[in-house]
Order: structure tokens, then C-alpha cells, then sequence
């Protein structure tokens, strides 16, 4: 007796013959890890026990068969060599399992967990070869439709066959990460298999290593051998001499028959012709296990020659995927000269049609191999359109071979198009393609072409040729197998796809854009950091994302030149391994030209998160007093305003809290409720910054408007003065105030110009208030500025433990603790940094140290940039140590003494050239300033009497005129 034991993330589907996890997150924390795997041991001693107990069972099983899907086949592969479970179990079949790598490396738990796992098979398993026979792992990958686990990191070096789905003959199919459990094609693959290894005497899985590794082979390969393997012995077969015996002459031809009553054997004789090199043969509906033989025809019954014993070939032949319509087929090929090499006294490849009430079919096409295998180049990555491949195949030919020499990266993707041609007689015709790529074996996939289908195939790898990732020149190339219908002849061109290489891109990279955007948010703050250094104010987030410090030949270069100084310097790909290093697509990543795009999507990226944060954070004040309001309604909405003012008043208390909450709860859960309170403190920085630009801005425009219908109003008063210019030459015209005195000379020539310089002294007045206020707006927005790139790195240090985050929540009615918390050192130091950050009114200019702190940052970021792909563990210790460091500058660092200009000298000299000038009173002038009031004032100038050079609307009092207007009928004064 066998016993199975299933391994899944969701086990809740068939909780009796699975072992239930509760639906942990595994895939994205590894904190669970090692539980799960401790309870799948206490499972299979449980099961064990339940049978040695049972007196009424006849035979006792000794092994365990475990079937895990995703990060559950990884803990089938450890179970494997498991201390407590490695004498139990011996076949393991993985679905869509992460064996090689992680898919994403979120924290060091999960990097240990799969080192422990290589480091347990290379000690318990390959270091013992009697061990190393009995242990079984077959590790099935998904395809093209699994979104979550690329096909590339299914596949292990531990494991005994790597296979794709769509390899697996009969299956054929691309289900997609959670389908694969339930997919009928597969189910039945694995059921005759695992059937197929009982022992049916002592029923138990058999201890022949031998029969279980050839019905592995059976069930989840494909022979695609064209010569045979002479290791291999084989037993002789007896052929019926009273069957129907044909041979045909011809190189390619077509047999069909409705039905067949008879045994038929079609002979293919063995010549030494160069044209007769090769041979394809395709057969329909055809279901003899065992259909095509060697023999020598030298026996003879009645009139024809016919063989009395034969050797099948039947690893030669292998079933091809076609569309059920068309029937089911098969297909061998074999290399006829090699096969004479071997076999010397052989006449003949005999093919055997049994009899059968369905519709026969018999494709033969013999040839030299050669003139059928095409080299294909590639089009080019900037190419639209077809390339044309062959115009018009042979008449009546079957089998051709495409070579494609330049595809060997998992990132490029083309389209296949076999199209029929005019001559095409045929109403309905059937073509299939197979893809092979020689260095990842089991990795084929079909693609049908009718009459009713005529979209074109895919072309895209899910592993790289290692030679190519190494930097290493490569012999091997992909083939594709075209089975054409001999009834047609076909057209066959390639195209680049464009969006298949981004699929292609964004399937397999798209995890290093998070180290690559967190090394970008250090670059935005080190490029503030310099502004600030300069005594500058902060620039906007989108201003830096735009400067020069972070243009990608600035940072990627750097990155590369680390990358590969750490992974070719012994010592430091040894300080530096982890499980993602084994991800070879990553180091060819790492190494290509592929970073410069990877790094301009985070950028864009980056640009619009920005712009979203920035529109949620003008917005977010407003929604978050609706909230207050609503929840405190009865308060009145005073109670609301008051409550976040208060909270926009009480930061250190909330980073103790956090603080607090981090050793009570997990860290992730602090850092999501400081981001949170952190996005809260900005938006109000926001809303003050906003509402004083907008009283700005709206008492400019009033001021203008203002004075345009002024200036219209004094228009003939102009007129008049006009003429009385034109008939004096020295007329002084006084107009006396109500308190001050305003004097303008009207001359000609030169008084004219004495009488505009003399209104001058006027001007600086109004100037000084304005750049005042400008200033205390700027330095505002140089206060958001500078808390914006910190809360850009506060928000990917959560994005990071999100996680840990969600572990914590499904667990959370268990237990209110996360153990083991990843997050737990990171959510202390960014908690207690928050209770500096947040009480900063603005970062403090010409530190001594901003010079230092640059050159962390940047190398930093490259650090990130080299390392972010492989572990995402450093990005959260890299941001939280960049954090740190800021806010210890900001607390402790010192100013150093800036030389600036006494203004008042300037101001000075400017009085007393201002007091030379003819025309200018300053007593009057002072008097004036003296006499303003807070409301606005309009002199007599506004009714008309005055100079047209006079201010006759104040920006300021107008602003302070509109935020009275505001708070009189603000929503505060509602009742």
C-alpha cells in the first residue's frame, strides 16, 4: 500500500488528503517556513502511525509520496531530506514550485530557509549515491499563463525531471498557478504514474529505482531522439507474416484509408542514398504502443518479403499535440544511415497499422535532413512588418526544421506565421509547430495552424541559454519542427513582437523595480541634500526626479561596474550569496544593457506615484476632517477642526506610541500606521501652503483688475495734463492729502524724468513685504519639499514589509504578535527617527557634514542597485540606516558661519543717493508709512486725483482681506 500526502498554499479544497495550513502566506514571508515544514514531518510520522496501529491491515506502507503546489513543493523537496523524514519519503512531485530561486526575496528567513535546503540534499543526499538513487524529484512548471511563478524557477538541479505542461505528452496546456492543481490533463498524467509504480503483489511503491526513473521518463517526457540508444537492450518481437506488407517507393507521399480491416505494415527500405538520410513519419489515429520496428525483410511468404522478427523503436516516436478534430498523432523520426551504422544487417523501418474502424493516415517524408533544417535570422529589434522565411514550401513535403542561432535570451519574443499559399487545394488543412530549446529540456510547446486558426505562434523562452548568460559563445540553437499537411503548400515569415517582449520583461524583472525605485528616492534626497549644501531651499520631488543626479548614466553605470565586482571577486560573492544568486536570469539581468530600461520604468514609476501622492495629499485634509467630523459630530465641527489641529500638534506622542506598538504587535503594522499619519502631517502642510498661494495669487489678480478700472477712470484727467505740458515748461502741480503731501514735478525733458525717479522711494516699502512674504511661502514649500522625499522613503520601507503586514493581520486573531517579526528592528529604528522628523519645521541649511551624507547616499544607492535584485532585505536596512543617519545629522550636526552682506549698509546708501535725488521728500515718506492702516486704504488717487504712478491696491491687505472674508464664512461658523 502507497500512501499520498499533498503539500498546497490552498489546502482548503480537499482538507482530507492535504495537509491544511491555514492559507499562511508562505510565498511572501518566510516566518512560516520552518512551522510548515515541522507540521508536514509530524503529518507523515501521523499517517505512518495510523497504519502500524491498524491490526486489520495486511501490509504496512513504508513511504510517503508528497505532492506539493507552489511554496508547499518546496517543502516537499525539503521533506526529502528532512532528518526526521528522510527514510519515509522518495518521490516528490512539485506544481509550479519556486525550486530555484524565490521568486521575490522579501526577507532573510526566506534566504535561509532555501540555503538550509541545498545545503541538506548536497549532506544527506548527494554525498550518499545509494541515497541519491532513491530519491525522486519531479518539478513541473506552469508556462506561459502563470503570472505568479516564472517558468524558469521551476526547475532544479535536484530534480530527476524538469518538465513545462506543455511538454507533458498529453496535456499539452499552459493552466495557470492555482489551475494546475486541478488540471484533468495532469491529474491523469500523474494517476497512471504513480499507479504504474505499485508493486500490485506487496502493494507498496516499489524499491526498483529502475522502474520508477523509466515510468518518470515515460509519463512526463517526450522522445525526441533520432537515433537509438544502444545501451538500451531490447527484445525481439514477432511480426504476423500473413499481414499486409507494402513498400513504397516514393520519398513523400500520403496514405489514407477510411478504415483498416487488416494488419498493415508500410516498409521503408534502408539505403546509403544521401537523399535518403532521414525520414519523418506521422501517423492518424494510429494507437499501437509499439508501431514502428527495425527488422530484415530477408523472410518470405507467398510473393512478397516480409520480417519474422523485428525490434521496435518505439523511443523514437512520441506523441504530437493537435486539435481533436484532426485527430489523434503521432510522430517519429529517425536518422536511417546512423540507424544502418548501428544495425547493419537491418533492410527495413516497418511501420504497423493495426486494425481499426477510424480513418488511417500515413505522412512519410524521406530527405537529407539537410535542405530541410533553415537558418533563420532573426529580424531586428527596430524591424516592423514579416520577414520573409521561405516563399513556398516543397510540394507534398511534411517536416522542415528552423534553426534560429540568436535565440538564447529570455527577453526577446517573436512571431511564427505559416500562412497557406494560392496553390493550396485543400478546403480544410491541419499544421503544427513545436518549439525545442536544447538547454532546457522538457521545455517544448506546440501551436496549431488551420483553416479556422491562423493566428500566428509565440516565440519566447523561459530560460536563457547559460552560455549566453555567462558571456560565453554558443553552438546551440532553438528549433522549431514544422509538421505541414501535405496537401498544402505554405508560407512561412517571422515579425518582432513588441508586446510580448514587454510581457516577457514584465513576467520576469518586474520585482527589481522596487530596489531600483527605492535607489531613485535616495538620489532625490541626496540631490536636495547638495541644494540644501549650496543654501538653497529643496526642490520639488518632480523637479529632482528631472535633475542630474539621478539621469541613469549618473547611477546605473556605478550599479553595474558594483554588480559585477561583487559577483566576480570570490570574496565578495561569498560575503554576499543568498538564495536569488542561483537565479542565473538575475545575473544576466545585472550584467546587460537591460537595467537602463528597468531603471527608466522606476523612474516613471517613481513620477507617477509622486504626482498620485500629491493630489491624494491636497485632498487628504479635507477627507480626513470629514472623518474627524463624522465621528465626532455631535461635537459640532469645531470639535472636528480642533481634534486635527491637535493631532497635527502631537507627533511625539504618536512616535512613542509606534514605538510601543512595535515589541506588542510587529513592526510593519508601525511603520503602515506612521505612514499613514506621516501622509496626514504633509497634507496639512499642504493645506497651509496652498490656501496662503491662493490668497496670494487671488490678491494679485483683484490688484490688477483693481487698478485697470483706475487707470481707465484717470484716462482724461491724463489728457488734461497732457496739455498743460505742452504749454508750460516748469509748472510744479501739488495735491495735499489728507495727512501726507505727494509732489511731482511736471517738466519737460528732464523734469519729467527728476519728477518719475522721485516717486521711487516708495517702492522698496512695498518690495520688502512682498519678498517677505515670498519668502515664509518658500520656505513652507521647502519644508514639504524636504519631509516629501523622506515620507517617499518611509512609504517604501512599508511596501517592502507589506508582507509581514499581512501575516500579522491573518494571524491576528490567534495571536496579537507576529513571531518571528522581520520587521521588528526596522519598525523600532524608523519609529523613534519619526520623533525628530516629525517635529523638524524645515531641514536646517549648511550643515557641515551635507557633504558626507551625499556621498552615503549615493553609495548607497548604487548598493542598492547592485544588491536590490537579489534580496529586498537590504533595501529595508539600506532605507532605515539612510533615515537614521538624516536624523541624527538634523539633531546634531553644526551650521557652519555664512558671510553675508549687511543690508542695512544697502539700504543705507540707498536713502541717501534716494535723498539727493530732486523731488524726493522723505519726511513725507515716513509719514505715509506711518499713517497706514490695517484695513485696505485707498488715498484720494482713487477717486481720480492722483498720479497715475501711485499703488493704489496693497497685495498683502488685500490677502488679509480675503481670509477674512473666508473665516466669516468659513464652514467653521456654521451651525
Amino acid at each position: 500500500m502507497a500512501c499520498m500526502l499533498t503539500v498546497k498554499e490552498d489546502s482548503q479544497r480537499d482538507p482530507g488528503r492535504c495537509v491544511n495550513y491555514n492559507e499562511e502566506l508562505s510565498g511572501l514571508y518566510g516566518g512560516v517556513l520552518d512551522s510548515q515544514t515541522q507540521f508536514a514531518s509530524a503529518c507523515i510520522k501521523k499517517i505512518l502511525s495510523l497504519y502500524k496501529n491498524n491490526k486489520y491491515t495486511k501490509s504496512v506502507p513504508t513511504s510517503i509520496i508528497l505532492i506539493g503546489h507552489s511554496m508547499g513543493g518546496l517543502i516537499a523537496k525539503r521533506l526529502l531530506a528532512y532528518p526526521s523524514t528522510i527514510n519515509v519519503t522518495s518521490v516528490a512531485i512539485t506544481l509550479a514550485a519556486p525550486l530555484e530561486a524565490p521568486v521575490v526575496n522579501f526577507d532573510a528567513i526566506v534566504n535561509d530557509y532555501y540555503i538550509l535546503t541545498e545545503l541538506a540534499w548536497q549532506r544527506e543526499i548527494h554525498q550518499h549515491e545509494e541515497i541519491k538513487e532513491t530519491k525522486f524529484l519531479i518539478s513541473i512548471g506552469s508556462g506561459p499563463r502563470d503570472l505568479l511563478i516564472p517558468a524558469g524557477l521551476t526547475s532544479s538541479n535536484d530534480s530527476y525531471i524538469s518538465a513545462l505542461t506543455t511538454s507533458i505528452p498529453g496535456v499539452w496546456v499552459s493552466p495557470d498557478h492555482v489551475s494546475i492543481v486541478w488540471c484533468k490533463q495532469l491529474v491523469m498524467v500523474i494517476n497512471r504514474f504513480l499507479f504504474d509504480i505499485v508493486d500490485p503483489l506487496l502493494e507498496q511503491v516499489t524499491e526498483n529505482s529502475l522502474l520508477i526513473g523509466a515510468k518518470a521518463r515515460q509519463y512526463f517526457e517526450a522522445n525526441r531522439s533520432m537515433i537509438i540508444n544502444p545501451r538500451i537492450k531490447r527484445n525481439n518481437v514477432t511480426m504476423q507474416a500473413d499481414a499486409f506488407w507494402y513498400e513504397d517507393n516514393r520519398r513523400i507521399y500520403q496514405i489514407s484509408r477510411p478504415e483498416i480491416d487488416r494488419t498493415t505494415h508500410l516498409m521503408i527500405r534502408l539505403v546509403s542514398f544521401p537523399q535518403n538520410r532521414f525520414v519523418a513519419v506521422e501517423t492518424v489515429n494510429v494507437q499501437d504502443q509499439d508501431w514502428i520496428f527495425g527488422c530484415n525483410a530477408k523472410n518470405v511468404h507467398n510473393s512478397y518479403r516480409y520480417c519474422k522478427e523485428a525490434i521496435s523503436l518505439s523511443e523514437l516516436s512520441r506523441w504530437t499535440g493537435s486539435i481533436p478534430e484532426f485527430g489523434k498523432r503521432k510522430l517519429a523520426t529517425v536518422n536511417l544511415h546512423k540507424l544502418t551504422d548501428q544495425r547493419p544487417d537491418w533492410t527495413h523501418v516497418i511501420v504497423r497499422v493495426s486494425p481499426t474502424n477510424k480513418p488511417v493516415t500515413l505522412n512519410v517524408d524521406i530527405n537529407d535532413h539537410a535542405s530541410r533544417q533553415i537558418n533563420v535570422q532573426l529580424p531586428s529589434d527596430y524591424s516592423f512588418g514579416k520577414q520573409m522565411i521561405i516563399t513556398e514550401t516543397e510540394a507534398n513535403s511534411l517536416y522542415y526544421e528552423l534553426l534560429l542561432p540568436d535565440f538564447g535570451a529570455i527577453h526577446q519574443a517573436y512571431l511564427l506565421y505559416v500562412e497557406p499559399t494560392a496553390s493550396c487545394q485543400a478546403t480544410s488543412y491541419h499544421a503544427s509547430a513545436e518549439l525545442h530549446v536544447p538547454w532546457a529540456k522538457n521545455h517544448e510547446y506546440y501551436h496549431y495552424f488551420t483553416h479556422l486558426k491562423k493566428s500566428p505562434m509565440k516565440l519566447r523562452l523561459y530560460k536563457s541559454n547559460p552560455n549566453i548568460l555567462r558571456g560565453i559563445e554558443s553552438d546551440e540553437k532553438v528549433k522549431i519542427t514544422l509538421l505541414l499537411d501535405p496537401q498544402c503548400t505554405f508560407s512561412i515569415s517571422i515579425s518582432t513582437s513588441w508586446y510580448l517582449r514587454i510581457a516577457q520583461l514584465s513576467r520576469n524583472y518586474t520585482p527589481v523595480l522596487v530596489p531600483y525605485v527605492a535607489a531613485i528616492i535616495l538620489l532625490v534626497l541626496r540631490t536636495n541634500i547638495l541644494k540644501l549644501k549650496d543654501n538653497k531651499d529643496c526642490i520639488s520631488i518632480h523637479s529632482a526626479l528631472m535633475s542630474e543626479g539621478v539621469k541613469p548614466y549618473y547611477a546605473v553605470v556605478f550599479g553595474r561596474l558594483t554588480t559585477m565586482v561583487l559577483m566576480s571577486v570570490p570574496l565578495f560573492a561569498y560575503i554576499f550569496v543568498n538564495a536569488s544568486s542561483q537565479n542565473m536570469e538575475l545575473q544576466y539581468f545585472a550584467r546587460s544593457m537591460l537595467v537602463l530600461p528597468a531603471y527608466m520604468t522606476a523612474l516613471g514609476i517613481l513620477n507617477v506615484a509622486a504626482l498620485a501622492v500629491l493630489a491624494v495629499m491636497v485632498f487628504w485634509s479635507q477627507l480626513a476632517h470629514r472623518l474627524l467630523f463624522r465621528i465626532v459630530w455631535r461635537g459640532g465641527p469645531g470639535l472636528a477642526e480642533r481634534m486635527a489641529s491637535g493631532l497635527q500638534k502631537v507627533p511625539m506622542l504618536t512616535s512613542a506610541t509606534l514605538v510601543c506598538a512595535v515589541p506588542l504587535s510587529c513592526g510593519a503594522a508601525s511603520l503602515a500606521a506612521g505612514a499613514a499619519f506621516y501622509a496626514f502631517l504633509l497634507s496639512k502642510m499642504y493645506e497651509e501652503y496652498l490656501e496662503d498661494y491662493v490668497y496670494r495669487l487671488g490678491s494679485r489678480l483683484a490688484c490688477r483688475i483693481f487698478k485697470m478700472f483706475i487707470s481707465k477712470k484717470n484716462t482724461p484727467k491724463t489728457e488734461v495734463n497732457a496739455s498743460v505740458e505742452s504749454t508750460s515748461e516748469n509748472v510744479n502741480v501739488r495735491t495735499n492729502g489728507d495727512n501726507n503731501e505727494n509732489i511731482n514735478e511736471i517738466d519737460t525733458g528732464e523734469t519729467s524724468e527728476e519728477a518719475r525717479v522721485s516717486n521711487k522711494p516708495e517702492e522698496p516699502k512695498d518690495e520688502s513685504d512682498k519678498k517677505e512674504t515670498k519668502s515664509n511661502s518658500d520656505e513652507n514649500l521647502n519644508n514639504i519639499n524636504f519631509h516629501m522625499s523622506l515620507f517617499f522613503m518611509w512609504l517604501i520601507v512599508t511596501i517592502v514589509n507589506v508582507p509581514a503586514l499581512l501575516t500579522w493581520a491573518h494571524n491576528f486573531k490567534y495571536s496579537i504578535i507576529l513571531k518571528p517579526d522581520t520587521s521588528y528592528l526596522i519598525g523600532i529604528v524608523m519609529s523613534a527617527c519619526s520623533a525628530v522628523i516629525w517635529q523638524m519645521n524645515g531641514p536646517r541649511k549648511n550643515l557641515r557634514n551635507y557633504d558626507s551624507v551625499s556621498t552615503l547616499l549615493f553609495s548607497m544607492a548604487v548598493l542598492i542597485l547592485a544588491l536590490g535584485p537579489y534580496t529586498l532585505f537590504i533595501v529595508n536596512y539600506g532605507i532605515a540606516f539612510i533615515f537614521l543617519v538624516i536624523t541624527v545629522q538634523q539633531l546634531y550636526d553644526i551650521e557652519e558661519p555664512v558671510n553675508e552682506v549687511n543690508p542695512d549698509y544697502l539700504n543705507d546708501d540707498v536713502d541717501e543717493a534716494s535723498s539727493n535725488l530732486p523731488g524726493v521728500n522723505i519726511a513725507d515718506e515716513d509719514n505715509e508709512n506711518e499713517n497706514e492702516d490695517d484695513d485696505f486704504l485707498l488715498n484720494d488717487e482713487l477717486n481720480g486725483e492722483g498720479p497715475d504712478d501711485y499703488d493704489v491696491c496693497d497685495e498683502n491687505k488685500m490677502a488679509y482681506l480675503l481670509r477674512s472674508i473666508r473665516e466669516k464664512f468659513g464652514f467653521d461658523e456654521v451651525n
